[in-house]
Parts: C-alpha cells; structure tokens; sequence
C-alpha cells in the first residue's frame, strides 16, 4: 500500500532495517538467506527422522501440496505396490496411487482407514453407543443426516468437513460423536470412512494418529529403517519457501523450491496506485496492524484497524496482509498492497518470514 503510515515502524527504524537486510551491492544480507535452501535443494527423496522412512518421489510432492504435516502427518511404512496400486501409511492416514484414474481427481486418495479399523473391532467396541446409528432428520445448517451411513455430521466437524473438502479427504461419517484420549489428552472425536477427526478447544479440529492402528489391522510392517547415505533428513528449509504474485491473474503462487504448494486469488493495486514489479523480500512483519493513508476527506483516504497477518516487502507500505473489508478477490482494487483473504494470509503468515523472496509481475 503506498505512502501507509504505520504505526510499529518510524522511518528512521524503516531505514536501519533496510540497511541490516541489503549491503552496499543491492544484495540480501545473511537474514534472507535464512529462508534460502541448502546445496542439496529440492531433493526427491528425505528421510523422517521421527518416523525412521523415506518419503520419494511423486508421494513426497503430493505430501508437500495437500498440507502433509496436518493430512497425513509422518511416513510410518515405505511405500510398496499391491494389485496394481501403491500404498504408503502415515501416522494420520494411508495414501493410494491410482494410476488407471491418472489425470482424474480419484488418482491419489487416503485409503478407507476408518471403516477398515471398524470392520476390524470387536463387539464390545463396536457397542459404544457412538456406531449405533441414529433417526433420520431433515437436515440444515448446523447438522445434516446422511442415510448412506445412518450417522450425522454436526457443528464444527460440519464446518471444517465442508471447508476441507470432506467427501474427498475423509469420507462419510460412521459414527457420531464420541469422548476420546490421543497421548494423554481429551478430545470430542468422530469417525469417518477415511480419517478419524479431533476436537479440543486449545488444538481446534485435527486429524487423530490412526495410521499405526490401521497398520496393525492390515499387518503392515511399519520398523524404523536407517538413514540411507545422500538421503537427506526432511526439513522444510531443504526447499526455497517463496511466494510469486501474477498481476495478470490477481493470484498468489506458494512455491516450496520448484513446486507450487498452493494458490489462491488476491487483490492488487488500482490505476494510480499499482503494486510494484521486480523481486522484493519481506522487511518486517506485524501480526496485528493499523493502516492509514491519503488526505482526510479524499476519495484515496483510509484508516484501517485489525489488518492482520502484514508482511511489509518495500520501504513505501508495500505488503502482503488479511484485507477484512473484501468480500470479493480476483480484480484489482487495493492501494498497491497484496490484499489476501483470511485462510491465505494466515498461510503466508506461516509459509515465509523475513528474508523471504516476493516476485511480482504480469
């Protein structure tokens, strides 16, 4: 946003730190390098130190672009090939290839842990009042009846099922809800065909570590194996984390290295105040900002309160941030800045830091 006055930076700190992070060359000092990767960048193939398995090849990409660590969590068996499909189990879930659905959505999926682990459960668990379906009822905002399975879906489960596509990634619900403890903690939980969904007021919505139990229920070896020599242990500093804006396209582009992670709409500058071009880095960054700018009474003025998520990429006010007052993405419209709905500046909150590459172009 051009010519902002913010309220966590004077010029003067502005220019100390623009000093800190570029020397007399033009180039990104030691704190940008922080986020750049190492000499062996964009591996194919790490090792989970935790877990003690590899993760290769076009099972590692999808790990990287359907938010891994949250979906899946860690490899806890190498991948193997069984009937034509191959198979790798996570703490969280079992991933599949498909390849007679290549190019199809059905191509990768996570494979039917839940109501494998329920098939496998003896009477007196299967007893829990949670599996026994319930009346039918007509269905609205808050919870909805689904007859395929006889179980209902309620409240948050409802919510972050619909907001993570819930049908794809974790099937239909087959029980209700029901008390649970994962390491010693107390969850609300529900399970589904492909996952096992967890609540707790200081956690939110998970995913609950399943995937050794389905392991055992198939007789899946799940050992620890050694690190391979040239096998790099993962971490997400072995890829470039940086973010790419298409001003053509009003879209941001998450890039871990060479791969796309994630994508989403964006609002960028208006005629008069459009967001520059060239490749910047974030200078500062402040989770909870105040923004104002332009003359009292003119048309430009604003004075915006709770601009959450701001990463600042240039001395003038240029930023990535949550832009509350939009209800729509896609066309310019902003005062140069990079105007993000809430989940996509949350993300970028996370994804990058200072030092982080900022590309911008048409």
């Amino acid at each position: 946003m051009n010519k902002v006055f913010h309220t966590r930076f004077s010029r003067i700190a502005m220019l100390i730190l623009m000093l800190v992070l570029f020397n007399s060359t033009g180039t990104v000092n030691a704190l940008a390098q922080d986020n750049a990767a190492p000499g062996n960048a964009n591996p194919t193939k790490v090792f989970f130190n935790d877990c003690g398995h590899n993760l290769a090849d076009r099972f590692l990409n999808y790990w990287r672009t359907h938010s891994g660590p949250q979906t899946l969590g860690c490899p806890i068996s190498e991948e193997f090939s069984m009937n034509g499909i191959n198979f790798q189990y996570f703490s969280k879930a079992r991933l599949e290839y498909h390849p007679e659905n290549a190019g199809k959505i059905w191509e990768y999926s996570l494979g039917l842990i839940g109501s494998e682990i329920y098939d496998s459960m003896s009477p007196d668990e299967k007893a829990n009042p949670a599996y026994t379906t319930i009346a039918a009822f007509p269905s609205n905002k808050d919870r909805t009846y689904y007859s395929e399975t006889g179980h209902s879906l309620s409240f948050g489960f409802k919510e972050y099922w619909n907001n993570n596509e819930g049908l794809f990634n974790f099937g239909l619900p087959i029980s209700e809800e029901y008390p649970y403890t994962e390491e010693g903690k107390s969850y609300s939980a529900q399970d589904f065909e492909r996952a096992r969904l967890i609540y707790s007021k200081p956690t939110g919505t998970l995913l609950a570590n399943i995937g050794q139990l389905a392991a055992k229920t198939n007789k899946i070896e799940t050992a620890g194996l050694s690190q391979e020599a040239g096998v790099p242990s993962y971490s997400p500093a072995l890829w470039e984390r940086w973010v790419e804006v298409n001003l053509s396209q009003q879209r941001v582009y998450f890039h871990e290295g060479d791969l796309v992670v994630r994508t989403n709409l964006v609002t960028t500058g208006k005629p008069g105040h459009a967001t520059p071009t060239g490749t910047f880095y974030i200078q500062s960054r402040v989770y909870n900002e105040r923004m104002r700018g332009g003359s009292i009474g003119s048309e430009d003025y604003y004075d915006l309160s709770n601009v959450l998520h701001t990463q600042y990429f240039t001395s003038e006010g240029h930023a990535l941030h949550y832009a509350w007052w939009r209800s729509q993405f896609g066309v310019t419209g902003s005062h140069g800045c990079v105007n993000m709905d809430y989940d996509t500046s949350l993300f970028a909150w996370n994804f990058v830091g200072l030092g982080s590459r900022i590309f911008i172009h048409y």
